[in-house]
This record gives C-alpha cells, sequence and structure tokens, in this order.
C-alpha cells in the first residue's frame, strides 16, 4: 500500500508538472493577429463647393424691332439661322403709297426667337439676335450661400445633354439685391434668392442657349494635400489627433504592428479631411477602422485590401 500511494504521487506531480508547463506556454504565447483593411495615404485635391443652378444665355442678345404697322410680306429667315449685320429678316409693304422696305439684322449672330409673322403688320419687337459662340451662365444662389461666394471664384457648370463632361466658368456677377417675385410667389417662398452671372470658356461644345445647367461654385480649395475619411482619425484623451498605420516588422516579413502617428487636421469636406505632419509619407498603411486596434498591437494586413 506504501509503494502504490508513493507511485500515486509521483503520478500526481507529474500531472501537475505537465499541466502547469502547457498552461504557462499557452499564456506566454502572443495573441493572434488581428486583421485589419489599410488604404495607401496619397494627395488629392479636396473642394468644398456650393450647389446652384442656371440657364445659358448669351451675352450679345438684340431685339430687331419695327413700329412702322406696315404690313409683313415675307420672312427671309427662321428660328436657329445664322445671320450677318445688314442682311434681310423681312420685307414690309406700305400700301398707302406702294412702297417696299426691308428690316435688317442690326448685328451678326443667330435667331433665336421671332414674332414676325407673313400678313400681320410690323408693330414691336420681330426679332431676337444672339451670338451662340459668346456665352454665360445666369443662375440663383439661395441667401444663406451669399456670404460663402464672391466674384472670381471658380465654378463647375455641367448640363444633363452633355453627360459628365465639365465646362469650367468664373464666377463674374453677384446681384446686390433679391431675386423680385410676385406676391403669391413671395407668399409661399421661404428663402431669398439671389442672381449670379457665370463666364464660360470659348469651347462650349454641346452647351446650348437655354439649356439648364448644374452649377458647383467653389468656395474652398486645398490641392495637393494628404487627406483620409473622416473615420480614419482617431483622438486620445489628451485631445491629440492621429492616424494608425500598419507598421511592418522589419525582422518577420508579413507581420505588423499598429502605428500611432500624430496628424493636424485641415480643409473637410463631404467625406474627406485633410491632414499634415512630419511623419506623413505617401503609401502609408492607414488602417481604415482605427477604433478596432491600438497602438503596439499585433495585427495582419487583410490581402487584396
Amino acid at each position: 500500500m506504501k509503494k502504490k500511494g508513493i507511485i500515486l504521487c509521483v503520478v500526481l506531480g507529474v500531472a501537475l508538472l505537465v499541466g502547469g508547463g502547457a498552461y504557462v506556454y499557452a499564456n506566454s504565447q502572443p495573441a493572434p493577429a488581428v486583421a485589419v483593411k489599410t488604404t495607401p495615404l496619397s494627395k488629392a485635391t479636396l473642394q468644398n463647393t456650393i450647389s446652384a443652378t442656371g440657364v445659358i444665355e448669351s451675352y450679345t442678345k438684340v431685339k430687331v424691332s419695327d413700329t412702322s404697322n406696315d404690313n409683313i410680306e415675307k420672312i427671309y429667315v427662321s428660328v436657329g439661322q445664322w445671320v450677318a449685320k445688314d442682311d434681310w429678316l423681312c420685307q414690309l409693304y406700305n400700301k398707302a403709297d406702294d412702297s417696299y422696305s426691308y428690316v435688317k439684322a442690326t448685328t451678326s449672330g443667330t435667331i433665336t426667337a421671332m414674332n414676325a409673322v407673313k400678313g400681320n403688320p410690323a408693330n414691336g419687337e420681330l426679332f431676337t439676335i444672339e451670338d451662340t459662340n459668346d456665352l454665360k451662365v445666369r443662375g440663383k444662389v439661395k441667401e444663406a450661400d451669399l456670404n460663402h461666394i464672391h466674384d472670381n471664384m471658380p465654378v463647375l457648370v455641367k448640363a444633363d445633354a452633355t453627360g459628365d463632361k465639365v465646362f469650367p466658368g468664373n464666377l463674374s456677377k453677384i446681384a446686390p439685391t433679391a431675386i423680385k417675385n410676385d406676391a403669391a410667389a413671395n407668399a409661399a417662398a421661404t428663402k431669398a434668392e439671389f442672381e449670379v452671372e457665370v463666364d464660360l470658356p470659348a469651347d462650349v461644345t454641346g452647351l446650348k442657349i437655354g439649356m439648364t445647367t448644374r452649377l458647383s461654385i467653389v468656395s474652398e480649395e486645398r490641392a495637393d494635400v494628404f487627406c483620409v475619411p473622416f473615420e480614419a482619425l482617431v483622438v486620445n484623451d489628451a485631445g491629440q489627433t492621429s492616424i494608425y498605420i500598419a507598421k511592418e516588422n522589419p525582422v518577420e516579413q508579413g507581420s505588423y504592428t499598429v502605428e500611432a502617428i500624430p496628424v493636424t487636421t485641415g480643409l473637410e469636406t463631404d467625406s474627406l479631411i485633410e491632414i499634415a505632419g512630419d511623419q506623413l509619407s505617401e503609401g502609408l498603411a492607414i488602417i481604415s477602422q482605427p477604433q478596432t486596434v491600438s497602438p503596439g498591437m499585433a495585427v495582419s494586413v487583410e490581402a487584396g485590401v
């Protein structure tokens, strides 16, 4: 019995040693690396814009009128036709002295509107001539945006008819007073609007007089700056803003550690924010969801991210 007791003690001792060793070994192993998604740090141009709408117009818009009341005998032009200065637009007949006269173009351009009707008397505006190669946009902005814009701001102009093509414009005029509406419209209106004009470049292929446009007035711009999504920023208890990067272990390839890099922030857009800092360089592996990790933690970078 005494011998059996000794054997039992030995077995128990060995079991304790093996179990304790396994426990110590298990707890001495590093925690498995957390998988993270990263995106390479890069530079971009950030813009804040103010949205507006507008209509294409011509800088040259001439009304050709006649108030003689002579009968319109012939019309020589049609809407959309280009005319030169002094071209005949229509022929008039004066019954009283049995004589003919002609209404002529007072400038070169395109006939964009015509009120002249054959057989009717000439009495008022008969033709509208516009230069379709010298265009502008007449738009309107909301009262709340007025303090954020000024003359000579760049404007991005788009129209449904031209797809994704963007025409660079320049904010050339801001009306000093709000657009006046009739009493009924004013009663329904909640905010005042102000008229603006936008110069267009010489090449406006695809844009036509009367088209509705979408305007993006660039109120702020920062070119060639580092930027990240808002969710990539971390603010510590001391109020320091940082980004977390996955830094590769120089000894063990494929092994990464979370490192915090302090940054200062700048221009904000709807989805991105400008960052700056002495430790920033293009290509840094920015951790997309830094709230799930902490500096010094071992991580693995998900493939293809």
